[in-house]
């Protein structure tokens, strides 16, 4: 009786701390106003990526769509006027690329996540292309907030001061 509680407290004990070590993971935060590709639904694609993959064109990866590889992680339907949230499990050090394929891309229509991969990402759609201000629409859930305001300008180079030269009265 004892020998099965000692392994009934064992299993215990490993089932917490295999949960305590869950795998990484990546919630996706997108928001998608009115407008967005035209007021059409669009796939997101959500991806790891090496640096040989990273090159890939957008009709390279629209087709991962059709026929998925080993690559794609998660293929979500994204609708204007609405927001999505997505988590996902990540394979371990390994980036990621989140791609949104519009009808008529125009501009940015993809964000690379590089390793470490951030825990959380926001996303804001325009209509036919994603924010180009990572910075402020990647945001990793444990980073600092990203400074308020308009940027400042570069201050302009100072002349040097004329030499001064001190006259006799006369």
């Amino acid at each position: 009786m004892k020998d099965r509680g000692v392994r009934l407290a064992a299993g215990l004990v490993t089932a917490v701390v295999v949960g305590s070590c869950a795998a990484p993971s990546l919630t996706v935060n997108v928001n998608a106003p009115a407008g967005t590709n035209q007021g059409r639904p669009l796939y997101m694609l959500i991806r790891t990526v090496s640096k040989t993959s990273m090159t890939e064109g957008y009709a390279d990866v629209a087709a991962k769509v059709i026929s998925p590889d080993d690559s794609v992680l998660q293929t979500v339907v994204i609708y204007p006027s609405r927001t999505k949230q997505v988590k996902i499990p990540l394979p371990p050090e390994q980036a990621v690329a989140v791609s949104f394929l519009f009808t008529t891309p125009n501009g940015a229509w993809q964000a690379l996540l590089d390793v470490p991969v951030p825990k959380t990402v926001d996303i804001e759609l325009q209509e036919s292309r994603i924010r180009t201000d990572l910075q402020k629409s990647l945001s990793a859930q444990d980073s600092a907030p990203a400074p308020v305001g308009p940027p400042k300008a570069p201050e302009a180079p100072k002349a040097p001061e004329p030499p001064v030269t001190l006259a006799s009265p006369k």
